[in-house]
Order: C-alpha cells, then structure tokens, then sequence
C-alpha cells in the first residue's frame, strides 16, 4: 500500500482485518466512527458509491488516517494536544518515564455552547479552584514555577515532565493536559500499574480506569457549570488507552476484587478508543452510569470481559468517601 495507484479492496481488507483484530462487531465499528451500520457492512464489500466523509470515519474509527477534523472540534484538539506533547518529550530518552514508553491513557471532553467564555487567566483561576477528587486529580493546578500551567496559543497547558526535581517521577506523574476558554480540555498520562517495583507493559488494573474516568467526567461537570453552562449542555467525552496489548486484567490496586477476574484475561489490541456522551446532569445524578457507557468497550478488549455495573457503582461510592474528595454540589 506504500506505491500509487491506491488499491482499495487492499484498503478494505486492512480496516477489516484491524476490526477483527480490535475485537469489534461491524456495529461497535460504526458507533465509533459515527455512521450507520450499513454503511460499514457496504464498506466491507467494496462498494465504492459511499459518501467520502463516511469512508474516512470509518478508517480514522480504525487507525488508518487521522482525519483533521474541523477546526474548532474536539479531533482536531487532541490530534493538536497530541502533536505538543511530542514536541515536549521529543529530547527525552526513549525509555524515559515523562514519554510514557509503555503506553498511556487520554481523556478529552468538550463542552458544547459556552457562550460566555472568560479570559485565560480568569479560567486559570476558575480551573484552580474545582475541588479535588482524589491525591491525584486530573488537571491538577501546581504552582511550583517549573511546571506551574502556563498560556500558550490560546490555551492553558501544563507539563508536570518536565520537572526533573519531582519526588514522583514515573509515568503516572508525568501529565501533559491542556484546556481552552470554550471548555475543551486534554489529559495525557502514564499508567500507574508501569510504576516501581512491577514489571512495566504487563498489567492492566480493573479499578483505576473506573476512577479516572469518573474523575474526569466530574472536572468536565464542574468546569461546566462554572462557564455558565446549562445543567443539561452536552459533554462530549473521548478517551484512547494505548500499550495494551498482552496486558492481563488484574486486580492490583484494590486486591480485595482478584476474584472478580480469575481467568487469564488479556488485551489482544494495541489500543482502545471509547465515546460517550453526556451531561452536568447525569454526571450528578447517575455518575456510574455515565462512567459505565464509557468504559465497558475498553474492559471488553480484555479477551471480552463482562463488567459488572455493581463493581462500577461500588468504586464511584469508594470514590466519593475516599480521603480528599472535595467536590462540591453542582446542582441544585
């Protein structure tokens, strides 16, 4: 496929093979690149009377291009977010913790129709005072100077990294995030199961993903209401989870669950890309629900795992009554 003229069953043939190879059904494939499941299945013929538009969808949905997106939407942020993030651990050294050798979480959220957006440094100010959620909340605010946020382009970034001082040096405390004033935001990180003391790339923990996600949500929730958006504006969530392959599925953060996954459960793909989309509202009124749209897909890679929505309801309660979980009511 390197040599021109293109060759389109080639074409098929490889998205095709990338879906079976992600475990997807031609309908999880057609959620993911948002058209019809028709349009996947006629795809998978060779049919070439489908809409342009419609055939890139499905081969960004599958790795095979990166769609540019328009402008001013959420792919065209990460892919931009994305591009930075290289630029800054471009001089690192290759297995360096702060370039996430070993694969890497990203969460993105855009919250539509913020109208009245605030100046870069009043959303700073807005951004500092969302209450944590845990000891280590998603875009979290240092103020230490080497890593503190700053504005570039016209957004806030921060690189925690990049600070070679850092008592936490591994992965999982290496965030790169950026946020705009219209409430689009980024959040790259390492996972912490590749920290000190365990075999890095080998294990994938069943409780953590449950609570960064929540916690996630919850930021884009408050950040929100905080913009002056209404309670029931759309949140459009996106996440990728990279380096997953023959990962095992494992209890590790709360060992007390090791029974919960006794087979030898193992990713089979290189990543997994989930979507949901959501509002302050529900992430208020049903946290584990909005959280259990969105990661089901993900443990599914796991040689098919069944996550129980009892164990997502559990850990959002462990959540909320865990040590610094400040979170204000945002509704009501």
């Amino acid at each position: 496929m390197s040599e021109w003229p293109l060759d389109w069953r080639a074409l098929v043939d490889e998205a095709t093979r990338r879906r079976k190879a992600e475990g997807l059904t031609q309908k999880d494939l057609a959620a993911l690149a948002g058209v019809s499941a028709p349009t996947v299945i006629a795809f998978e013929r060779g049919e070439i009377n489908l809409r342009l538009e419609r055939v890139f969808a499905i081969l960004d949905a599958v790795g095979l291009i990166v769609q540019p997106g328009a402008p001013d939407s959420l792919a065209a942020f990460i892919h931009a977010a994305r591009k930075r993030w290289e630029e800054l651990t471009a001089t690192l050294d290759d297995d360096a913790p702060a370039r996430q050798p070993h694969g890497h979480s990203e969460q993105a959220y855009r919250i539509a129709g913020v109208e009245d957006v605030p100046a870069l440094g009043g959303l700073r100010d807005i951004l500092r005072h969302i209450p944590k959620t845990s000891g280590w909340s998603p875009f979290w605010v240092p103020t230490k100077e080497s890593i503190r946020p700053v504005i570039r382009d016209g957004l806030i970034e921060c690189w925690i990294g990049g600070d070679n001082d850092r008592v936490l040096s591994d992965a999982a405390h290496s965030d790169f995030w950026q946020i705009s004033r219209d409430g689009t935001a980024y959040l790259q990180r390492g996972y912490q199961e590749d920290g000190r003391d365990i075999d890095p790339g080998t294990m994938f923990d069943l409780t953590l993903p449950i609570w960064r996600t929540a916690e996630v949500l919850l930021h884009a929730s408050a950040l929100a209401l905080d913009l002056g958006a209404a309670a029931d504006t759309e949140i459009q969530y996106v996440a990728r989870y990279t380096g997953l392959e023959g990962r095992e599925l494992l209890a590790w953060a709360q060992p007390r669950y090791r029974y919960d996954v006794v087979d030898h459960l193992v990713a089979r793909s290189e990543r997994a890309d989930i979507a949901v989309e959501t509002s302050p509202t529900e992430i208020e009124t049903d946290l584990p629900g909005a959280v259990y749209r969105a990661v089901v897909g993900l443990y599914d890679r796991f040689d098919g795992y069944n996550l129980p929505a009892a164990l997502v309801e559990n850990q959002i309660q462990e959540l909320r009554q865990s040590a610094g979980f400040g979170r204000r009511p945002l509704l009501g």
